[in-house]
């Protein structure tokens, strides 16, 4: 079963602040990890499918967060395939990988986080210098996401999803908020508008190519986009419902907000097969 009575219903108790409405703009970013630059604050509880990936290296021991990912259900993250498979590491070994589920303060235990190890770990098989950059990671045991917990699924998208003006999509993510600062401690928000793939094809010509699996999206004047550890993080997407799809996930740019550059996402509703087949071979 792929979609849950409580997936994408946001966990926050109010309403969603003014700034939300007034900050989307058709005002872009990275080729590199992502961050949330110039961004916002999150709501405690606003996106509580959101995952930190935290990696235990084997040469330089512990490093803590190393890239978001998204719970879509009670067993399985999606990531970007280059955080687990770069120019400096594969790493697509379970036991050095640990999902934090409900997490908002990573620097402070609120007593509402799940801390669970990876049994298994997918990459897709054509990942190559971000194409295809998606991965599946299983959680070795189920997470509670109905009832009282503060964790959620979000929804999957339709296969053929519809962006129109009233359509509302955010980054999130636990990144860099200036291009050679740290990462915070407190997730971040920043709304995002999507454009046409042509759009960045045009942007990045030959450096880059740009193919159906891609999401064209972000701030065209360099106001805000992802940067350094948004890398594998959720961009969501309202529909008027009341619920949030999984759109895309952060996986490159051209730097952290780079003027003139959208980001690029890893499009969800192109890879669903591939995403609904691989639960059903590891149910």
């Amino acid at each position: 079963m792929f979609y849950f009575s409580e997936c994408g219903r946001s966990m926050r108790r109010s309403r969603q602040p003014r700034w939300y409405d007034n900050f989307y703009d058709d005002s872009a970013n990275a080729v590199g990890s992502g961050r949330i630059i110039s961004g916002r604050q999150s709501v405690k509880g606003a996106w509580p499918w959101q995952v930190s990936l935290e990696l235990l290296h084997p040469k330089f021991g512990y490093i803590g967060h190393w890239c978001g990912g998204v719970l879509i259900s009670s067993e399985w993250i999606l990531t970007a395939a280059h955080c687990i498979h770069n120019d400096v590491f594969n790493l697509p070994i379970p036991y050095l990988w640990t999902a934090v589920l409900g997490d908002w303060d990573r620097e402070i235990e609120e007593n509402t986080e799940l801390r669970v190890p990876i049994d298994n770990i997918i990459i897709h098989d054509l990942f190559h210098n971000y194409q295809h950059d998606i991965a599946m990671m299983r959680l070795s045991r189920p997470a509670n996401i109905s009832g009282k917990s503060r964790i959620r699924s979000v929804c999957l998208p339709p296969r053929r999803p519809i962006f129109d003006a009233s359509t509302k999509c955010v980054a999130t993510g636990w990144g860099r908020t200036t291009p050679t600062g740290d990462l915070v401690p407190r997730l971040q928000e920043a709304v995002i508008p999507i454009h046409s793939n042509k759009l960045c094809r045009e942007k990045y010509g030959n450096s880059v190519t740009i193919r159906s699996g891609h999401l064209c999206a972000g701030q065209l004047d360099g106001s805000t986009g992802t940067c350094i550890g948004d890398s594998g993080g959720p961009l969501q997407c309202s529909f008027g419902d009341g619920r949030w799809q999984l759109m895309g996930i952060t996986s490159f740019g051209s730097g952290c907000a780079q003027p003139g550059f959208p980001d690029i996402y890893t499009r969800l509703s192109h890879y669903l097969p591939w995403i609904r087949s691989k639960m059903r071979e590891k149910s």
